[in-house]
């Protein structure tokens, strides 16, 4: 068994300070996670049989933000910008789709 994690450097943070997406399309906090098993047979050669499994995490897609206070468990969410064309989550899944 491998566990690969992938920490994306483009829109990096602490998780309670980034929080949403940035202009162009990269989410906070993203991270890809892969899983390999290898379920090959020992005893037989040239058997080899892998299986991968790929998730991808990260921040919702959209301009917002949360105040991090001790006081607050669960604090309001903020949104910051209007932007009535999602065009920053629009890039965000194109690069998904890559």
């Amino acid at each position: 068994l491998t566990l690969i994690a992938r920490r994306s450097r483009f829109f990096a943070g602490t998780r309670y300070l980034k929080r949403g997406v940035n202009d162009a399309g990269y989410v906070a906090n993203d991270v890809e996670t892969e899983q390999i098993v290898d379920a090959s047979d020992c005893t037989a050669r040239h058997r080899t049989r892998l299986a991968s499994v790929v998730q991808v995490r990260g921040s919702i897609p959209l301009f917002w933000s949360q105040e991090a206070s001790r006081f607050s468990p669960k604090p309001d969410i903020l949104l910051q910008r209007f932007d009535p064309l999602y065009s920053a989550t629009g890039l965000h899944f194109l690069e998904l789709e890559r």
